[in-house]
């Protein structure tokens, strides 16, 4: 029973030291890079990063010291499960689930000090681990731009080179850019994680884009990832290969993001506002039967779209959806016909306006309800 015990807290143990990625706290990211700004890229240079900043932890539990911390954690849990269990029964049988405890602790401190001494790496280790992958992250620069130009490659159709960190905007100026998305890899680091004997790497960029005939900043964007968790002697199995095709894996959704944000998310985003939507299960009410629709419309984050931009309204009823809408070159519409009375229905819009030289047709946006009045003249 008590082996049994600790064979259950090891695997417990295990599943709490089992890391995840991480990219963004903000769950629907940034708005996208705004159409005014993509009017200005015409011939765009993407220059390749630099070397980061390294950073790597050494200071980090050794085997004697994991294993010892481990197991100290998890006798306590263990005693403190009894208790309180012991705390939810009857006197007698309390009694029993304390002994269990008291008797129970030492092995699962030992199970505890076994992963402990198993999963950590002593001074020695994490030091020559360290070198390994020091070396190693010489090659993330290269691994980052590698991922970004498979992204590109597969969804960006304007024209752009990638040119070496080296190149100088007063020569890309010369052979025709007007533009040029830098790529900039500020730091890669070790931390350690909440065992204390294993570390998370995570990589912090930027991506600038400049109009090279000013040399004003049009767009500045930060992206970061992490790791899962590794002993240090795990992450440099194999030359650092290991940590290498880890990094890899965040760098291409951090080139993903990049990517959709610059060239392929629809920067335009509209928003109805009249007649108010109640959702789904109730409608908001209006009154007359040629109401005035109403919207407004983003640029990016905060911009408001030129003029060059239509809007197609669609007004619908459940039984009469209409293939296309009507369009309109300014934010609000009035049915050139009157609705019917006493009926339900539901409206969206969407923008339609050139990105890149191409016509780009923005997502519509969710369906709005309303009913009419039932009386003619809405009294």
């Amino acid at each position: 029973m008590n082996n049994y015990r600790s064979i259950l807290l090891i695997f417990a143990l295990v599943l709490t030291t089992t890391g995840c990625a991480s990219l963004r706290t903000d769950p629907n990211g940034p708005a996208p890079v705004s159409n005014a700004v993509r009017k200005e890229i015409g011939r765009l240079a993407v220059r390749a990063p630099n070397k980061p900043s390294v950073s790597l932890t050494a200071d980090l539990d050794n085997k004697g010291e994991a294993a010892g911390k481990t197991a100290a954690a998890a006798g306590l849990g263990w005693l403190s499960a009894n208790f309180s269990l012991a705390a939810e029964t009857d006197n007698a049988l309390g009694v029993v689930f304390v002994m269990l405890g008291l008797a129970g602790a030492p092995i699962v401190a030992a199970g505890g000090a076994v992963y402990g001494a198993t999963v950590a790496d002593t001074d020695k280790a994490v030091a020559a681990g360290n070198q390994v992958l020091k070396d190693a992250l010489d090659f993330a620069p290269a691994r980052f731009e590698h991922n970004l130009q498979t992204q590109m490659a597969e969804k960006v159709e304007m024209a752009y080179v990638f040119v070496p960190a080296s190149a100088v905007n007063a020569d890309l100026s010369r052979l025709g850019f007007d533009s040029v998305m830098d790529l900039q890899m500020d730091r890669l680091q070790s931390n350690p994680s909440s065992s204390q004997f294993e570390v998370i790497f995570s990589s912090h960029n930027r991506v600038l884009l400049t109009a090279l005939a000013t040399g004003r900043v049009l767009e500045a964007r930060a992206y970061s990832g992490q790791t899962a968790q590794r002993s240090v002697s795990s992450w440099a199995r194999d030359n650092g290969e290991v940590l290498l095709a880890a990094l890899d894996q965040r760098f291409a959704e951090i080139s993903g993001e990049i990517v959709d944000e610059f060239f392929v998310a629809p920067a335009i985003r509209v928003k109805g506002l009249e007649p108010i939507s109640k959702g789904w299960g109730r409608r908001g009410k209006i009154s007359g039967l040629m109401p005035l629709f109403v919207w407004t419309a983003l640029d990016g984050a905060t911009g408001i779209p030129g003029a060059d931009v239509e809007y197609e309204i669609l007004i619908f009823t459940k039984k009469n959806m209409p293939n296309a809408g009507v369009r309109s070159r300014v934010m609000r519409y009035v049915p050139g016909e009157a609705l019917m009375a006493c009926q339900s229905y539901g409206w969206k819009i969407r923008a339609h306006y050139e990105s890149f030289s191409r016509p780009t047709v923005s997502e519509w946006t969710p369906t709005y309800r309303f009913r009419t009045p039932c009386e003619k003249h809405g009294r």
